[in-house]
């Protein structure tokens, strides 16, 4: 009766040890999220800000492509232009 128990606290002692180890969360994995986080300092709405201030006009589309912005605007002039800001 007796190693009974003890084997099954040892079991339990086991599961809950795996079970640990499988719910936190990796530590590498949670630096690689903030890094990733932390390279884009520029927000769209501060990009199309930039560019509107160095060309004026009507901001009409913010993208993203790799590190940098791409702002269209519309000129008074009627022309469209694409801006890239790095961001």
């Amino acid at each position: 009766m007796m190693g009974k128990r003890i084997g099954v606290f040892l079991l339990l002692a086991c599961v809950l040890v795996v079970a640990g180890g499988w719910l936190a969360p990796a530590p590498a994995v949670a630096q690689q999220a903030g890094a990733s986080a932390q390279k884009s300092t520029m927000t769209p709405r501060e990009a199309a800000a930039k560019a509107r201030a160095q060309h004026g006009g009507k901001v009409l589309n913010v993208s993203r492509q790799g590190g940098v912005y791409r702002v269209k605007l519309l000129l008074e002039s009627g022309r469209v232009i694409t801006v890239t800001v790095k961001g």
